[in-house]
């Protein structure tokens, strides 16, 4: 009953930090009624990337939450058997270490919507096991040492969420999401026994952008601290799963990404192939990363030239996909502050006899 409790106050918490009901208590890829009946609700307003980037914050917050809960339960936090590792297993058999692996299928199975792999890596960054089993069997390397994700972790000992990656397992897009795991009774947190990461499911971002009933001249996308694709609204384009998306440079020459770097949030006027288009930003928090939401919105031909300066000082060329056309732009900027908050971390108990922290 005690994880129970802190369980409602970890849920509440996540619907207190947003003024709009969440998608934290979904357990399923598709979205609840309740979630559409949000998103149809502010459809018709200019809300949408504020609508947006709470919806996807709290999605984070609930990933986060899971895994380091998880993270903490003595199951975990018991020495990895380092002498079952195996280079032809790359990692330690399906059958060793099970307690481990118990937890990471139940987190898969009870959490689709949020994750699509469970790993955990051993000090140095060697795979000490990955689920599915499938995925293990699959790497095409074993040593993650120079991930982001884990130099992350290990450089801070706290959360850390990386950037897209192209999966070592699946060869697709992926983000990993990773927390520092300690060895039982050190309250320091400073023996440092592994990393647990999972990698997040893109399918559910896609739905999220793809849930709200935009115009035909409207487009948005969310992007990475790289200007990698995370998700899009238009399914008529490249999957962000194609691992092609991280050498674009398109998303990431534009000025309106660069300003929600910086925490800005605004609007610029573009030319899209001869068509004025307005280009709103905003960022959103990722744990320690920033997240940028773009929406792209044309109004009609227009006589200006594509290259013209638009009586602006700082303009930019550029050329990013707008369903099926591409972008010619020309920027302006406008700014202001945006402030986000994540939900604290709790302990974990067992409940049930239940290895998974549940949300």
């Amino acid at each position: 009953m005690l994880l129970f409790s802190i369980l409602i106050g970890i849920i509440l918490l996540l619907v207190i930090s947003s003024p709009l009901p969440t998608l934290a208590l979904n357990q399923t890829t598709s979205l609840s009624n309740q979630d559409k009946s949000v998103i149809a609700s502010f459809n018709a307003t200019d809300n949408k990337l504020i609508i947006l980037s709470d919806l996807i914050e709290n999605r984070i917050g609930k990933a986060t939450a899971i895994l380091e809960l998880t993270s903490r339960l003595p199951e975990m936090r018991g020495p990895p058997q380092l002498e079952l590792f195996s280079p032809a297993s790359k990692g330690i058999p399906e059958n060793a270490d099970l307690e481990k692996r118990q937890i990471g299928r139940e987190i898969l199975s009870k959490y689709p919507e949020d994750f699509v792999s469970f790993l955990f890596l051993t000090p140095n960054g060697t795979v000490y096991l990955l689920e599915p089993f499938t995925r293990q069997q699959n790497l095409s390397a074993y040593d993650l040492s120079h991930s982001d994700y884990y130099k992350g972790v290990t450089q801070t000992n706290h959360t850390f969420l990386g950037n897209v990656i192209t999966s070592a397992s699946s060869g697709r897009n992926q983000i990993q999401l990773a927390v520092p795991v300690f060895s039982l009774g050190d309250s320091n947190q400073t023996s440092l026994i592994g990393v647990l990461s999972s990698g997040l499911n893109f399918k559910t971002f896609n739905q999220i952008l793809q849930s709200f009933n935009l115009s035909s001249n409207e487009r948005i996308v969310l992007l990475d601290s790289n200007g990698t694709k995370i998700a899009d609204s238009d399914t008529k384009q490249i999957s962000s799963l194609h691992k092609s998306n991280i050498g674009d440079a398109s998303f990431r020459n534009l000025q309106s990404f660069n300003n929600a770097l910086k925490g800005e949030t605004g609007a610029v006027q573009e030319m899209v192939n001869g068509i004025n288009t307005q280009i709103k930003y905003k960022p959103l928090k990722a744990i320690q990363n920033t997240w940028v939401l773009l929406l792209f919105q044309s109004f009609g031909a227009s006589t200006v030239p594509a290259n013209s300066n638009l009586g602006h000082a700082d303009n930019t060329t550029l050329s990013i996909p707008f369903n099926g056309t591409m972008l010619n732009s020309n920027i302006t900027n406008k700014s202001s502050n945006v402030n986000t908050t994540m939900p604290e971390q709790v302990p974990p108990q067992s409940v049930n006899g239940s290895k998974v922290a549940k949300i």
